[in-house]
């Protein structure tokens, strides 16, 4: 039997008592791909790393991983880039990528001069752009021309390659919910944290707001969740009894459905 490709996502937050953030933003992106088929069984999830620790303690638990994938915002960035500067001294082979808000669309090669232990950024929604390099992973293709991307190539050319936006994703009905597929179950089983969850009712945002990272990274159309989908999931919070709900849409209350 093939040994499958191990994964490594990360989303780190700070722990406020004992009440803890699950990873959302990383549980969307595999909830996604373990649709596909192949990767469903050529790749293993590592359980995911959520909170700070000492970094040495982290790579050390995190062990041998052939991709490490972290999600990044203000409050994480810099404990981010030491988390994966010391993954590639450990792990010299492993595709590195950094993805989410504190990532600018606009990169250029200061970034990779900086931080070149990094492989890969991506910019936007994830869930393609993170299939697309799983596939192009496996089946050993160059990353170089990844929509939503820039690309380092550091093992080979040595150059960086900067990709297109990719185009949002219109139909978000092929977007599971990380919640209802169990992509959470095991850490509820394993850990005693009174949870608090993050809620996507929309995404999207037609204002340019200078003060917001929806609007001014956007600007673009509002796109809903399904009505049947999202009360699933407030029975589901109600089920684990999360008690703490922060939404992130940019403007929850815009749509009429918001205030029924």
């Amino acid at each position: 039997m093939t040994k499958k490709i191990s994964i490594q996502l990360v989303q780190l937050n700070n722990k406020y008592g004992d009440q803890v953030y699950l990873p959302y933003s990383v549980a969307v992106l595999k909830a996604f791909v373990l649709q596909n088929k192949i990767i469903k069984e050529n790749f293993d999830f590592k359980e995911f790393i959520f909170l700070r620790e000492d970094v040495t303690e982290m790579v050390k638990k995190m062990g041998k991983v052939d991709i490490l994938g972290i999600s990044c915002y203000m409050w994480n960035w810099r404990f981010c880039l030491r988390l994966a500067e010391e993954t590639r001294k450990q792990n010299p082979d492993c595709l590195i990528f950094l993805g989410g808000p504190q990532i600018p669309d606009d990169i250029d090669e200061s970034f990779f001069e900086s931080y070149p232990f990094v492989d890969l950024t991506m910019h936007g929604e994830g869930e393609l752009t993170f299939e697309e390099t799983l596939m192009k992973y496996l089946n050993k293709e160059s990353m170089t021309n990844i929509l939503g991307t820039s690309f380092y190539d550091r093992k080979k050319d040595k150059k960086i390659y900067f990709n297109k936006k990719r185009e949002r994703i219109k139909d978000y009905s092929t977007l599971p919910s990380p919640y209802l597929t169990g992509i959470f179950d095991d850490l509820f089983t394993k850990y005693n944290y009174k949870w608090q969850a993050t809620w996507e009712t929309n995404r999207g945002c037609p204002f340019k707001c200078t003060f917001c990272d929806w609007g001014s990274a956007t600007a673009s159309k509002l796109r809903k969740f399904e009505e049947e989908r999202l009360y699933k999931e407030i029975d589901y919070f109600t089920e684990k009894k999360i008690d703490y709900i922060n939404c992130a849409d940019s403007n929850f209350g815009i749509i009429k459905r918001d205030l029924n």
